[in-house]
């Protein structure tokens, strides 16, 4: 186990940017950047010890923050979307950016916390895995939202190739709050053609349904539907039927998977997660599995993905990734029947995300 650091490179106004790099026992390494605590790489064997990366990401940090998509970033202060940027709290309505199409707010507003310089502390657990604890302020009224936080994100990868992630934030007034990584995985490389192939299974009875704007409607059974991933199946298997949410968010899939909770595991420091979802390459054998006690999992199937170019100019293609974001339900600020996305004073939020990498033969 081992940490290195380097410089990645610099912003505009001269400040460094730099690469802090995890390495595990097992072979699988996690590049993440002080610049929105992005995921920059996971390099991780296939069944025969070949290594690939397997995230989507750029070289440069001009890259990151001049092209759409939010690659590998820290999402914050609300991941998701908050219909036409608006929420009434406590009697007083809030506006915050609308930058998605100018109708309705989108993980955070103009200026995230997936833009934001993070605070690095580099050591280790009691454990023995390597640890990086990154932190941040948001200030009262950033970006329209209530209240100053005090943010700290730990990511924590053990000798066998488990990396988690864990959330927490304190705020002096209550505010929503739903943080999530955007990190776009495709187990057989990102420079490859597409996950189409790849095998999904998501632990969720049901979806929120969303308009025509990904803003949610109602809880939606997934039985005899597109979207039962209940025991696996090809992400492209579905994805081109004639089924109108498929159809309303661009051919393919972007819609909150509730997770069935029923059964949680027990994790170290106490913790008790939920298996939501497995991701396999069969041709290579990799495998994710993905852990968590949040609500919500934001399956993204990369519909809008192509345009631009990867690291090493590999071309960015449609489906040639797929985000696994847990976190809240979209609209939470705004929907009373969805899980309480409200936090304050009273009560710090705390979400775990941990993603296993793995080989099956």
């Amino acid at each position: 186990m081992s940490i290195t650091s380097k410089t990645f490179g610099t912003l505009k106004n001269g400040q460094p940017v730099t690469a802090y790099t995890l390495t595990a026992e097992c072979g699988v390494s996690v590049t993440v950047l002080d610049l929105g605590g992005i995921i920059n790489s996971v390099m991780m064997p296939d069944r025969n010890g070949k290594l690939k990366d397997i995230v989507c990401g750029y070289d440069t940090p001009e890259e990151y923050l001049s092209n759409d998509g939010y690659s590998g970033a820290i999402i914050g202060r609300y991941a998701n979307r908050i219909k036409n940027g608006t929420f009434t709290l406590n009697g007083k309505e809030y506006h915050i950016p609308k930058n998605e199409k100018g109708k309705n707010a989108l993980h955070g507003g103009n200026f995230g916390f997936d833009k934001k310089l993070w605070n690095v502390e580099a050591g280790k657990c009691s454990c023995g895995a390597d640890r990086l604890t990154l932190t941040c302020i948001s200030e009262d009224g950033e970006e329209g939202f209530p209240g100053k936080l005090d943010v700290k994100v730990v990511y924590r990868l053990t000798s066998d190739g488990e990396l988690a992630i864990r959330y927490f934030a304190k705020a002096d007034k209550e505010t929503p709050i739903a943080m999530t990584n955007h990190a776009y995985f495709n187990l057989a490389g990102y420079d490859t053609q597409n996950v189409l192939d790849q095998i999904l299974k998501v632990n969720a009875d049901k979806i929120v349904a969303v308009d025509d704007e990904l803003i949610p409607t109602a809880p939606m059974d997934v039985t005899g539907t597109a979207f039962d991933f209940r025991k696996g199946k090809a992400i492209g298997l579905d994805i081109d039927k004639d089924d109108e949410q498929l159809k309303t968010v661009g051919g393919g899939y972007d819609h909150t998977f509730i997770i069935s909770s029923e059964k949680k595991l027990d994790f170290n420091h106490g913790l008790k997660l939920t298996e939501a979802a497995v991701l396999t390459d069969r041709s290579s054998g990799r495998q994710l599995t993905l852990y968590t006690d949040a609500p919500g999992l934001q399956v993204y199937s990369g519909n809008f993905m192509g345009g631009n170019l990867f690291k090493g100019g590999v071309p960015s293609r449609k489906h040639g990734a797929i985000c696994l974001e847990t976190g809240f339900y979209p609209d939470s600020p705004n929907r009373p029947d969805f899980p309480c996305c409200i936090f304050g004073p009273d009560r710090d939020y705390q979400c775990t995300a941990v993603f296993k990498f793995e080989t099956v033969k």
